[in-house]
């Protein structure tokens, strides 16, 4: 309540721990990576034949100000809760491309398939051609078509096998330039991408936000960890722009309040520059890291690959955006 009686702002308590069905994948104990996508990140036992698996969590709740009164939301540290477990299952983030699948992108990189179109998708409305899968050859920049349609194949595979994946929202790479770009930060100018209605679920609701960031010659990825309670920076060239991290603190902000009327506070919330991360050792790959740190992340995996891996996932990424389907 406010200093009149009446109900005012709220705050994220944490939730008693509750039970949920586990997914299990392994056939024998085992450790993976748990709540955490950081370094530093605590890691648990997996026990074939148990039935849950403790990660964290946070619920809205109400917190009183020095005065006695229920005063404002804030997101805290989420207190451990039985929820679905995410099984790192390292084959899939390595599946090899069969002889007929690599014949198949080598045919789409040929130049007599540049003017076709090769993939059209549905929901987003990318149109794929020859041109455009281009980017995805050996020395190649990535470019928005490609990036957004991975992305949005990203979030078909979480809704297809949600206990497998991380509850994520993912931004396109138009998102923040129109955030924060030019005249300066501008809620009002994206304030219509994230409806529900739109999204089909609430962006609060979500365990992470992934953000790319193109700074014009290079990509780079910012984090929503709304899981950790952190907003997180990861550049393969080891680059850091608290600039950013600080215009999407307000954002949260300003969309929870916009969405939902409440009111809340990250200022607690971790800024934090991920230096423990795969570096590239080139000049154009940038965009592939980028979206194998979302991949992994969405995951709730470790980054446990690097720059020799790269020409596999160029094609391994060509592959899944032929066939509109990520694995």
């Amino acid at each position: 309540n406010d200093k009149n009686g009446n109900n005012s702002r709220l705050i994220l308590l944490r939730r008693s721990p509750s039970l949920v069905k586990k997914h299990v994948l392994a056939k024998k104990p085992r450790f993976i990576q748990g709540d955490s996508i950081s370094k530093g990140s605590s890691f648990k036992e997996v026990q074939v034949g148990t039935d849950s698996v403790k990660e964290d969590s946070t619920t809205w709740g109400l917190r009183n100000d020095k005065n006695g009164n229920n005063s404002r939301l804030v997101l805290l540290p989420r207190s451990p809760r039985l929820v679905k477990k995410h099984v790192e299952v390292s084959h899939e983030t390595f599946l090899p491309l069969t002889k007929e699948e690599e014949a198949e992108v080598r045919s789409a990189f040929s130049v007599r398939k540049r003017m076709k179109v090769l993939a059209s998708h549905k929901n987003s409305n990318i149109v794929i051609t020859g041109e455009t899968l281009q980017c995805l050859k050996p020395c190649a920049w990535l470019n928005d078509e490609v990036i957004n349609l991975y992305l949005d194949l990203l979030k078909e595979r979480e809704t297809r096998e949600p206990h497998k994946y991380l509850k994520c929202h993912f931004c396109s790479t138009f998102f923040y330039t129109k955030l924060a770009g030019g005249s300066g930060y501008n809620h009002e100018a994206v304030r219509r991408w994230t409806t529900q209605s739109k999204l089909g679920y609430n962006l609060i609701d979500c365990d992470i936000i992934f953000v790319p960031i193109h700074g014009g010659l290079h990509w780079t990825l910012a984090v929503v960890n709304i899981r950790e309670c952190k907003f997180q920076y990861l550049d393969s060239l080891e680059g850091f722009d608290p600039r950013i991290l600080k215009s999407l603190a307000k954002y949260l902000v300003d969309e929870v309040k916009d969405k939902s009327g409440k009111n809340i506070d990250v200022s607690l919330w971790d800024m934090e520059h991920v230096k423990d991360l795969p570096r590239q050792q080139n000049g154009y790959d940038c965009g592939m890291f980028m979206l194998k740190y979302i991949d992994f992340y969405s995951r709730g995996l470790k980054l446990c690959f690097s720059q020799k891996d790269m020409p596999y996932f160029r094609l391994r990424t060509a592959k899944e955006i032929l066939r509109l389907r990520a694995h």
